[in-house]
């Protein structure tokens, strides 16, 4: 099917890329029917979430992971059996982005994050109750924290590296 989008033009959408959110989303419960779009760039670990109900919303999205160091979230049973989700590796989660003026500022929902049943592709957004994630977490912030992470693992699995 052929959908017309403000940022994208006519893309051409098959039945099996959708992504239905049968509750919509937080604050945009009327839309359920989305296409994950890859961003412009090669490698970004950036992603759209293009409203197939509606061309003019789309939302940028990111996988936790892609920016953190860990990303720990139960998901409920509920939330589980509403994707109809049975396995683990069957499940992606994202995290809404959000891009002020100053794009250094840019910040990810880690309370809201989306999870998608890739095998039906159907999704939900739910609710984390881990304190540690927040509405407003800062990208940049967090892929420094990462580096560092990264860095000191593997400075512990290779020992001559430390200048020993």
């Amino acid at each position: 099917m052929k959908i017309s989008t403000s940022r994208f033009g006519t893309i051409d959408v098959s039945d099996e890329e959708i992504v239905r959110f049968e509750e919509g989303l937080l604050g945009f419960g009327d839309y359920h029917r989305y296409v994950i779009l890859n961003a412009s760039e090669k490698n970004s670990p950036f992603r759209w979430l293009q409203c197939l109900d509606d061309g003019n919303l789309a939302f940028v999205i990111i996988e936790p992971l892609n920016f953190m160091f860990e990303y720990d979230i139960e998901v409920s049973d509920s939330d589980q059996e509403f994707i109809g989700l049975t396995r683990g590796e069957d499940a992606i989660l994202y995290a809404i982005v959000s891009i002020p003026a100053n794009p250094q500022n840019m910040t990810a929902n880690l309370q809201g994050p989306l999870l998608i049943n890739v095998v039906n592709r159907k999704g939900r957004q739910i609710i984390s109750s881990n304190p540690k994630h927040q509405i407003k977490t800062k990208i940049l912030d967090e892929m420094q924290i990462r580096a560092r992470k990264l860095q000191e693992l593997n400075k512990s699995l290779n020992p001559k590296e430390k200048g020993e």
